[in-house]
This record gives structure tokens, sequence and C-alpha cells, in this order.
């Protein structure tokens, strides 16, 4: 997607209009490191509202990048997706929800979870 910038807009103190330029920028470019590893996801539900990522956002996740402690990931968790923080300790792992309403999945013997990616942007409507 390429779209036209006719003016950067200060979230500080108001800048000369001469400092305006009309440039071209590519989204592709800007948010998505490796093309053929990046997909698009709509997110349900509210478990990670406190680390920015709410009902109906897209997130953008990679699948070429490694997955680490801390890193949100999309998990599937018996057959199912789920987008949670990562939490690792050598081989144990928990997937975290960013809501103190949501419990922690902390696999057990028999279930079946792979890190499907890791995510690296959200994408969000604002309100109108």
């Amino acid at each position: 997607m390429v779209l036209s910038i006719d003016y950067a807009i200060s979230a500080g103190f108001p800048s000369p209009a001469e400092e305006h330029a009309h440039k071209r920028i590519d989204l592709n470019e800007i948010l998505i490191k490796h093309p053929q590893a990046t997909f698009l996801m709509r997110v349900r539900g509210s478990s990670m509202r406190d680390a920015g990522i709410d009902d109906g956002d897209v997130v953008l996740v990679d699948r070429a990048i490694r997955p680490c402690h801390g890193h949100v990931v999309v998990a599937v968790v018996d057959g199912e997706f789920t987008i949670k923080s990562l939490w690792q300790r050598g081989s144990r792992i928990k997937l975290q929800a960013a809501n103190p309403t949501y419990p922690d999945i902390v696999p057990v013997d028999g279930q079946t979870v792979e890190i499907w990616g890791v995510v690296t942007r959200a994408i969000k409507d604002m309100p109108s």
C-alpha cells in the first residue's frame, strides 16, 4: 500500500509550515520486515487490553522472528488461535493474558501448544 503524505503533524509544539513536505511512503516498507512470513489477523476478545491490543484490532504477525520471553505471540492451543504474552524459562512456557480477568494458559500433559508467530504491530481504529 502506498500513501501520499501531504504534511507531517507535530505532537508537541506546532512546527513551521515550510517543514511540511509532500512525499510518498510505502506502509509495507515501514511496517513489515519479512513480507513472505508476515500475516494480518483480527483480534477478538479483550484478554490483551492492558498491552494496548483491543477487540477488533488488526495485528501483524511475523513467523520469521524467533519467539522469546516477553514477546506478544500468536499461539495455537489445541487447534485454536490465541494471542498472549510469552513467558519462558528454559523449556517451561506459559501464555499470559494482559487482562487480570483472564487466566494464564499453562500447558499440561497431552495439550498441544505451538507458538505460531510474533506480533510486531497492532493497528486500531480511532474513535470517531
